[in-house]
């Protein structure tokens, strides 16, 4: 089965129809996706295109948050628990063990 590329919003744009800003989301593949909510204007546009070169000038893109001490960008390493002891089945009961 096929699934669909994981799609992340990058900003906002202004819709080419309505002027209402919206969110611009761009998929795993570089694919840009600028759907209008309230038009109903969907514009998509594939990376290396003039159209994605053109809708990427106007996309106002989110700040980048600062790494700081208490957001690492790597979670500390999780300590291994010791194994669990075997816990007594339906079938221990019959062979006597």
């Amino acid at each position: 089965m096929k699934t669909r590329p994981k799609k992340t919003v990058i900003g906002t744009i202004t819709c080419l129809c309505c002027g209402e800003k919206i969110p611009a989301k761009q998929n795993e593949l570089g694919t840009l996706d600028v759907s209008c909510n309230w038009c109903d204007m969907p514009v998509y546009a594939k990376p290396g295109s003039a159209a994605h070169k053109q809708l990427m000038a106007r996309v106002q893109r989110f700040a980048e948050p600062a790494p700081d001490a208490t957001n690492p960008v790597h979670p500390p390493p999780v300590e291994a628990k010791p194994a669990a002891r075997a816990v007594r089945g339906v079938f221990d009961v019959f062979t006597g063990a």
